[in-house]
């Protein structure tokens, strides 16, 4: 499967979950290929997954721009990672037509938003921000809020409390937010199935 992640120009955060998910994917016994911004060439027959980091390296690095939107029309999943405070000040305009143009060249693709903000919660602006984001989306679907450490981008386990003792201590990777994230992403076939057989009115 092609999992392509992306958020706003030049946001640490988007590299830094792709490569979590790799790993997390790679535990699970996968062939994994991390791909960068701006790759070489590499075969993708030769892996059972491919995680993409396409994400913008800046708005003047045009070829990197194009590899990114190549890759948005070739995922089965594309990830955006929002940050509340861009879309309080821009509503994420340049993201939201990026991936809408991703949804029309690559209409199978299922597409998940998640939030990463601080320790200190959404506000209500901020909330129905991200809900006005995502109804922009069609079929789209918000995931999870991801809680970053406000000195720096790493996860803080918020979710802990809701966590299995599996997931506490089988394979501790990253933070429970960032294993949540994973089994919405690389949920399997079977799941699906019942899943639609439960809620046939549901996108899955």
């Amino acid at each position: 499967m092609n999992l392509a992640l992306t958020g706003t120009d030049g946001d640490s955060a988007v590299a830094d979950l792709a490569e979590d998910l790799a790993m997390l994917r790679v535990a699970a016994g996968k062939r994994v290929l991390l791909v960068s911004p701006n790759p070489g060439a590499y075969d993708a027959r030769l892996y059972d997954d491919l995680v993409i980091d396409a994400s913008y390296l800046s708005a003047a690095h045009v070829a990197a721009n194009a590899k990114a939107d190549a890759a948005l029309a070739r995922a089965g999943v594309i990830l955006a990672l929002l940050r509340p405070e861009a879309l309080e000040r821009d509503g994420c305009a340049a993201l939201l037509s990026r991936l809408q143009m991703a949804q029309r060249a690559n209409p199978a693709a299922r597409v998940l938003v998640a939030v990463a903000h601080g320790r200190k919660p959404l506000t209500p602006h901020q909330a129905g921000c991200v809900l006005v984001f995502t109804a922009q989306l069609p079929h789209a679907r918000l995931a999870d809020t991801l809680v970053l450490d406000d000195a720096a981008d790493t996860y803080h386990s918020r979710h802990s409390e809701l966590e299995l003792s599996a997931y506490k201590e089988d394979r501790k990777l990253c933070a429970p937010e960032v294993r949540h994230l994973y089994r919405e992403i690389f949920r399997n076939r079977s799941e699906e199935v019942y899943m639609g057989a439960l809620f046939p009115r549901q996108a899955i």
